[in-house]
């Protein structure tokens, strides 16, 4: 082969290469930038910078939507919670299936739901909306929460005064709905599965619902001890 072919293909060839290379490069930095959608939700875990500290009357986390809500931020509506996790086989399920027929009776009035996970590490913000998806939630009234573990154990312990732990088993947490009043008071805490339990509940967000200003005395209406439920 003449000389001059033979290092023209050979130069060509070598081009080529560092081309590829370069194509590569960038595409690779540019996956890196943009990031997979999990890979970005892992944001959620990072706490915004004005976030309460002071977890007896306020807290900010992130919403299925990818947005911070902050407890404060719902003064004026009643407001009834529950803790659960989406990989729960069957009992946070159940639950939930009971809070969406009482978020349903409230639809258009000025209730919202929380559902805060305590497995926030799988939980994030596009797993919970598939979960979301699953019961129907309306977005508007009904927010599914995520955020750092240890954020999270300490609002449950104090400003709802339960407890969430992690175990071999998987995550534990209080299995009752707690209600709180249009002020961010806790005025009640109700099991889920007891029906009894669960009227009370709506004669309690009927009666709060009534109220046009904080009473002087915050008393709740069901004070014994939270129950724990274990996956």
């Amino acid at each position: 082969m003449n000389k001059t072919i033979f290092y023209t293909l050979l130069a060509a060839f070598l081009a080529s290469g560092l081309l590829a290379s370069v194509m590569g490069y960038r595409v690779i930095a540019g996956l890196r930038e943009s990031g997979s959608a999990s890979e970005r939700d892992l944001e959620y875990q990072k706490l915004p910078a004005d976030a309460p500290t002071d977890l007896t009357t306020d807290f900010t986390l992130i919403e299925r939507s990818g947005k911070p809500v902050r407890w404060s931020d719902l003064e004026g509506q009643v407001r009834v919670t529950n803790f659960f996790f989406a990989s729960c086989p069957g009992t946070c399920l159940s639950q939930n299936r009971n809070v969406q027929n009482i978020q349903q009776s409230y639809a258009g009035k000025s209730v919202v739901f929380l559902s805060i996970t305590c497995d926030p590490d799988n939980d994030d913000p596009q797993r919970l909306r598939e979960y979301a998806d699953r019961l129907h939630a309306d977005h508007r009234q009904w927010l599914f929460l995520t955020g750092r573990f240890s954020y999270i154990e300490q609002l449950a312990k104090e400003m709802f005064d339960v407890g969430l732990a992690r175990t071999k088993e998987g995550p534990t947490h209080s299995e009752r709905l707690i209600v709180a009043d249009k002020w961010g008071h806790v005025r009640g805490y109700f099991e889920w599965n007891n029906h009894a339990k669960m009227t009370q509940l709506r004669q309690l967000v009927d009666k709060l619902l009534l109220e046009t200003e904080p009473p002087a005395d915050v008393a709740q209406q069901d004070s014994s001890p939270p129950a724990e439920v274990q996956p």
